[in-house]
């Protein structure tokens, strides 16, 4: 901070005393040379010093006037400094937000272009969903038309497994025919039995010469020998129950009983049974018809 003058009381008593020196002098040789004059402009000096000693207080109050000043000043300055330094501060954020503006307008400018872009990429988008749309339409309509035939065909399928189901039952019945139990084959080879007396009097003759039991015992060796030939098939097959069915199977076949020299060309047998598909059991098996024809 800066002083204040150096300019004091004393100071000005020393000043207004030299002037009242020369003051002096000067009326000194006015006394000598014009005594007259001296009186006359002693009371002048003593005015004019009076003055020159107001004028000093005054130019002292100035002083001290200017000195508090200079001190405010002074004080302000340090103000201003530091006000100084935040508008560098300012200046260098301003500076760099301006650069930062000047980025920002570039990248907002290159956001546009990315929007327009963008729109006409949109556009061409919109154009293709609605490509996909009608595409989508007909596929749908395709896939409709598909879904039909698949009904269809899965209901041909259906029919188809239960067909299967049903040969299924033939089939078990026919492979337990091409092998009968004995005690089948018995019923079997008493219904021919029964047949041949009413209908062959050749083996009638046979039987009331050698005895119905020899005949029942060698009739059912022939029966057990044509069992593995004959051809089965279906004349009928019933669903009854869940994954049972009642099927009927059907042979023809040339029956020749050797011992009585009987032939008959055209026997037709026809049987009866129970199948359950799922435990494979075959039940109710019995003969359901037996004619020659």
């Amino acid at each position: 901070m800066q002083s204040r003058l150096p300019v004091s009381k004393p100071l000005a008593l020393v000043i207004i005393g030299l002037i009242i020196g020369v003051s002096l002098g000067l009326g000194s040789g006015y006394a000598v040379f014009y005594p007259d004059m001296v009186n006359e402009r002693s009371k002048t000096v003593e005015d004019r010093i009076g003055d020159i000693e107001g004028n000093i207080t005054s130019l002292d109050q100035r002083i001290l006037a200017v000195n508090d000043s200079i001190a405010v000043i002074n004080e302000n300055l340090e103000g201003i400094l530091a006000l100084t330094e935040v508008i560098d501060q300012i200046n260098t954020r301003v500076a760099a937000l301006e650069n930062g503006q000047i980025g920002l307008n570039s990248d907002l400018n290159d956001l546009e272009n990315d929007l327009i872009n963008t729109g006409e990429y949109i556009g061409y988008l919109e154009y293709d969903i609605a490509d996909l749309r009608d595409s989508w339409e007909s596929v749908v309509d395709d896939f409709s038309d598909l879904e039909t035939a698949y009904n269809s065909v899965n209901n041909e399928l259906e029919d188809i497994q239960e067909m299967v189901r049903e040969n299924d039952g033939v089939w078990l019945l026919t492979a337990y025919m091409a092998n009968p139990s004995s005690n089948f084959e018995q019923k079997i080879s008493n219904e021919v039995y029964t047949l041949l007396v009413a209908e062959e009097a050749d083996f009638a003759d046979w039987v009331a010469l050698y005895g119905e039991n020899t005949a029942k015992i060698l009739l059912q060796q022939e029966v057990d020998a044509m069992m593995g030939r004959l051809i089965w098939n279906p004349t009928e097959n019933v669903e009854v129950g869940e994954d049972s069915y009642q099927v009927k199977l059907e042979a023809y076949f040339t029956f020749e009983f050797s011992p009585a020299k009987v032939t008959v060309d055209i026997m037709h047998m026809e049987i009866k049974a129970t199948v359950d598909i799922d435990a494979g059991t075959i039940s109710g098996l019995t003969v359901n018809l037996l004619e020659i024809i």
